[in-house]
């Protein structure tokens, strides 16, 4: 993993989107050459923290002429080393004759020479040969417990090698190919083809930057320049940030992280910028570069083009689905789910496929992974990030089998509260004790492994102490959801916290009868399970079926079933007590549903007494001064559970567009979700865990786990006539009973910020309340941003 990027100056640029510098006198010129110099040196800084085993490294190509035209290129890169005894540095420099120059090449800049550079961010996990008849993948990642076919030569060392083989074949077939052709533009764009085609090859998490020379035609012509093509873009899911900004005339930057300008450079950088009246204009204009699509730039004249990378689907994945629907009696394009008989059987293969192809899935990601070497003999090389729902416990236990068994796993729980949390086993949020509860299992099912719990524990000053650097990190995106998001998974990736013993998390952990132990400090249950029989309200989530329509006239939320003297919802409820505690003088406080002493008037009496004595604590500084750090995780590998819920129907909000419209509307809300990740999720998620030097990898985003579940019925993946917390991801549910963990198996989803109670603490401080911090709404700071 590496952090990317590169400074395009066009000095004397004439297209479109890029305009010419303002003037050309040596003033001028000298000018840009400092705001240059200023944007390389904060790109090379912004960049070093992706990438600490070899940082700061930059490869300059430029053309100049005697009148000041031409153009510069400078492109960065900073390597973590991931793979391979020795660490590749980057940018990979080599030529079109076929040598493999090294970081100190510089060429003489003749036609002769066609110095090519490629940065390489990501993984390949497996590639198809082109000359592949048979359509398998080849395995870049072997488990030395097991004899896996299909195993490249290139297994275990560094795949940038790789990917460089790669190009300069695609390239080199493609300038034989065209060698005669006298069209330039047909050239240039078989040549762009050639290298779309050799990326689609490629299944992993990537992004990428390659500079490639053009021929001169006309030899060494007065006033001629060679030029060029930078080609630029990110996987087919965006699973690897890479943003651009073209807020500066005549300059082009492209980077894995946006890049921060002090307040004294955007002055001098106002004469570049279109909009004069910002000075901080290059800072707000940074834009995701949207996934799939291969991009390709003149550095003459800044115009671009765009070719969408080609769908490769392994041959073994076809085969896998071929034998599900001949052993389901199944035919290939209709699948009849109508017999519940056939529909619980075929749900059982359904998930014997989906567990091999994520066990695979899991097995590219952490085999083979480098052992942190400040503790090569204690250090885990894998962490979980660990919620304790079943996303991230079947990733945890699928892990189990592909790590050294003298290794531990790092599973790391973050949680976030305002002021001291009073004991030491940490605040009680429903992540930590989702993640409590699925631990014991774990350590009862594989007692061998060493499954160390980490507890990171955030008090909301540590937040606003680093509030501006997140907020740097996660742009474009700057809502008040994204942060919250961000800054769980920020603190996450730092991994630092307390390693919990197993005798100190079983005397904090409730059974699942003692419901008055799992709630929180407002008699709000901490976890939610399925309820499988309809008890009681106090169950933790009610069947559709018995839910119904709020009687007030155009509202349009469900009222209680019973209960209610109204038949109405909460929010219909008190305004229709509203007339008579008018005509009382006094609250009627009437319904017995609505008014109790967990709802209502009493209710938000001690939700406000309670904000005041979190706030009031927050600015004790004894609160943070006495909490001490006893580990902070080194392994570079994280495995998160990202595009499990997107792909089977996990969130709240699918199983409210199921009962709308059904399942028609469900599945083109999956598709949906699928195709915007990487600009809602995975650019945002990328940033913020890998500024800490860590790569974080994404096994329900393997390609060959997502072809399968796009392939298979809907009705396989999620049941919505059953319950929240067992028919959303219900074959997921199904895999990790068959792997034998079943405390998770049916708790009820809640999204990180909700979770780790991130969006309790932060909203309440800048909004008065979660209810009035909307998704959309845009982040407010609370301190000053402080000196440049």
């Amino acid at each position: 993993m590496c952090g990317i990027g590169f400074i395009l100056s066009l000095l004397d640029s004439v297209s479109d989107g890029a305009p010419s510098s303002p003037t050309t006198d040596d003033s001028a010129t000298n000018y840009e050459v400092g705001v240059l110099n200023d944007l390389n040196h904060h790109l090379s800084e912004a960049l070093a923290p992706r990438g600490p085993d070899i940082p700061r490294r930059q490869f300059n190509f430029s053309e100049n002429s005697s009148n000041n035209k031409g153009w510069s290129l400078t492109i960065h890169a900073s390597v973590l080393h991931m793979r391979g005894e020795v660490a590749v540095e980057q940018p990979v420099l080599f030529s079109l004759d076929g040598a493999f120059h090294d970081q100190n090449y510089c060429g003489d800049g003749d036609d002769g020479d066609l110095t090519c550079a490629l940065c390489w961010n990501g993984e390949c996990y497996t590639y198809k040969k082109e000359d592949a008849i048979d359509g398998n993948m080849v395995e870049l990642i072997s488990d030395n417990d097991q004899c896996q076919p299909f195993i490249s030569e290139h297994a275990n060392i560094s795949d940038t090698t790789l990917i460089k083989q790669l190009i300069f074949s695609a390239i080199s077939v493609a300038r034989t190919e065209i060698f005669h052709d006298k069209n330039e533009i047909q050239r240039v764009a078989k040549e762009h083809d050639a290298i779309a085609r050799a990326l689609s090859r490629v299944h992993g998490e990537f992004s990428f930057i390659i500079f490639i020379p053009s021929k001169s035609s006309d030899g060494k012509a007065s006033g001629s320049f060679r030029g060029g093509h930078i080609y630029y873009g990110r996987d087919s899911l965006g699973r690897r940030s890479l943003l651009v900004n073209k807020s500066l005339r005549g300059i082009v930057a492209i980077s894995s992280v946006a890049v921060e300008t002090k307040s004294s450079e955007n002055l001098k950088m106002q004469t570049y910028c279109d909009n004069i009246e910002s000075s901080n204009s290059f800072n707000m204009n940074w834009e995701e570069i949207p996934a799939g699509i291969v991009y390709r730039m003149d550095v003459l004249s800044g115009v671009t083009a765009s070719i969408r990378l080609p769908k490769i689907v392994n041959a073994e994945v076809d085969r896998l689905l071929s034998e599900f629907v001949e052993s389901s009696c199944l035919d290939t394009s209709i699948f009849d789910l109508s017999d519940e008989v056939t529909k619980q059987s075929n749900s059982e293969r359904a998930a014997c496929v989906l567990l091999e192809l994520l066990d695979r899935a899991v097995r590219r990601r952490v085999a083979q992974a480098p052992i942190p070497s400040s503790n090569a003999t204690k250090g885990a090389s894998v962490a979980v990030l660990f919620s304790g729902g079943i996303d991230s416990v079947v990733l945890a236990a699928l892990s189990n089998t592909h790590v050294p068994k003298n290794q531990p796993i790092d599973l790391i729980n973050v949680s976030f509260h305002v002021g001291s949390s009073g004991v030491r086993s940490g605040p009680q949020s429903p992540d930590r004790l989702a993640a409590k509860l699925s631990y014991l299992e774990m350590k009862r099912r594989w007692p061998e492994r060493d499954w160390r719990f980490i507890a990171v524990d955030v008090p909301y000053e540590e937040v606003l102490k680093n509030e501006k650097h997140i907020l740097r990190i996660i742009s474009p995106l700057d809502s008040t959801m994204d942060f919250n998001i961000a800054t769980a998974f920020w603190f996450a990736g730092l991994g630092q916290g307390r390693i919990m013993g197993r005798g100190e998390i079983e005397e904090t952990v409730p059974s699942h009868s003692n419901k008055s132990v799992m709630k929180g400090g407002l008699d709000e249950p901490l976890l939610r399970f399925a309820n499988k029989n309809g008890e009681s309200k106090q169950a933790f989530c009610k069947k559709s079926n018995v839910q119904r329509q709020c009687v007030r006239m155009g509202c349009t939320r469900s009222a209680p079933p019973d209960g209610c003297i109204f038949g109405a919802c909460r929010f219909c409820c008190g305004k229709l007590q509203g007339p008579i505690s008018s005509f009382l003088g006094k609250a009627a406080r009437l319904c017995p549903e609505h008014n109790d002493n967990n709802t209502g008037a009493a209710r938000k009496i001690r939700l406000r007494s309670e904000v005041t004595q979190e706030r009031s604590g927050a600015m004790s500084s004894e609160s943070y001064t006495a909490i001490s750090f006893d580990i902070r995780s080194r392994a570079k590998i994280l495995l998160s559970g990202v595009g499990a819920d997107e792909q089977m129907a996990g969130y709240g909000r699918h199983r409210s567009t199921f009962e709308r419209s059904g399942y028609p509307a469900l599945q083109s809300e999956l598709r949906m979700e699928i195709k915007r990740l990487w600009t809602r999720n995975l650019g945002r998620d990328d940033r913020c865990l890998s500024d800490h030097g860590k790569e974080t990898r994404f096994p329900f985003l393997d390609e060959d786990v997502v072809t399968f579940l796009e392939k298979i019925p809907l009705e396989l993946k999620c049941d919505m006539s059953l319950p929240a917390g067992e028919g959303d991801k219900l074959i997921l549910r199904r895999v990790a009973r068959m792997i034998g963990v079943n405390e998770c198996s049916s708790l009820v989803k809640r999204a990180i910020q909700f979770g780790s109670r991130i969006a309790r603490v932060s909203d309440k401080s800048r909004f008065g309340s979660q209810r009035q911090a909307t998704g959309q709404a845009k982040h407010r700071t609370l301190i000053s941003s402080g000196n440049d």
